[in-house]
């Protein structure tokens, strides 16, 4: 039974503690074993199901996997297996820390997602699929360290990579239509910071097999970029106007906070050109003629960006720039 303490019971314990005439608390409390196990805790991932909050998403990696193996199956002429892992997520961080160098990995877009993807495919599967391309059996065993990606690899490669992306976009197309755009190719994936190395990825291994495991192929996406249609993904189909509605209250709140931002006008009235000489020569008093006529209209700058015409004049002892309208660039 627990039992509180009266405020005498208190007022001797702290004067015993105090006198030393009682041994410090700690060694009263019950012994702690060293081999404790104590599992950490991340305050970044704590929260996050995706395989439980967008279940869709696993459908499109099925889906993808599959439009894959057909693909590379008719092109390379032999029959390939391809097995979707289970969706993870990874902090770009670690995931940068865990390709070698070098690496074939490949940035794209998924429009109208905003962000930058990943696909990486791993050196051995780079090397059996250029064997195979060429008619080897695509299982031989390869040195795959200690050296960059040849003119060659690197073009079949490229278009496995091409091929995988219209694939993904035919996997996306029953669950929201997106568009897939090749960015770039790079080797060193610690120069590649698409998103903060604490931000999260959505990841999937996509295990490709002929006879034997050829390697891996895998794709990330930031995290952040599939809250735009998450509800999607969460299987909710209902009329997207009071998301709609959502979107446009937070629209209006930051166009009401932006309202309030000072910004920095500027009249260009004219410029001319000086030699040295008359430019040290000037004194108070001296005119310069201007390349504008005084019935040509100024422009009006914000923050160094040409946006108005206009015509400056003078109002109750002000000098003020009337503005005619908006400023339209040249052809």
């Amino acid at each position: 039974m627990n039992k509180l303490l009266s405020q005498d019971e208190v007022d001797s314990l702290l004067k015993g503690l105090d006198a030393g005439d009682i041994d410090n608390i700690d060694e009263f409390s019950p012994d702690i074993s060293d081999d404790v196990k104590v599992d950490s805790f991340d305050w970044a991932m704590a929260g996050l199901n995706v395989r439980g909050n967008m279940p869709l998403l696993e459908v499109v990696n099925s889906k993808f996997s599959q439009k894959l193996r057909t693909s590379l199956s008719n092109s390379l002429r032999k029959m390939m297996d391809i097995t979707p892992d289970p969706i993870e997520t990874i902090k770009y961080s670690d995931f940068q820390k865990s390709l070698p160098v070098p690496t074939s990995m490949h940035l794209f877009k998924m429009e109208p997602l905003r962000g930058i993807g990943i696909i990486v495919v791993e050196s051995r599967l780079v090397f059996s699929l250029v064997e195979a391309y060429f008619g080897g059996k695509g299982i031989g065993a390869t040195k795959i360290e200690g050296r960059e990606f040849t003119t060659i690899e690197n073009r079949i490669i490229e278009k496995v990579v091409h091929m995988a992306l219209n694939n993904l976009a035919e996997a996306w197309e029953d669950v929201h239509p997106l568009k897939t755009e090749f960015v770039r190719s790079e080797s060193n994936p610690l120069v590649v910071n698409v998103i903060p190395g604490e931000e999260l990825m959505i990841s999937t291994k996509y295990e490709v097999e002929l006879t034997k495991v050829l390697g891996n192929i895998i794709i990330c996406f930031p995290y952040a970029s599939y809250q735009p249609i998450r509800h999607k993904l969460a299987g909710d189909y209902r009329d997207e106007t009071e998301t709609t509605q959502l979107d446009r209250t937070w629209i209006e709140g930051l166009e009401y906070q932006l309202r309030g931002t000072e910004v920095t006008m500027n009249i260009d009235l004219g410029k001319t050109q000086l030699s040295v000489g008359d430019f040290l020569n000037l004194r108070e008093g001296d005119i310069l003629i201007l390349d504008k006529h005084f019935e040509q209209p100024l422009i009006g700058k914000v923050e160094d960006v040409k946006l108005f015409e206009g015509f400056a004049g003078r109002y109750k002892n002000n000098k003020v720039f009337k503005v005619e309208r908006s400023y339209v660039e040249q052809a």
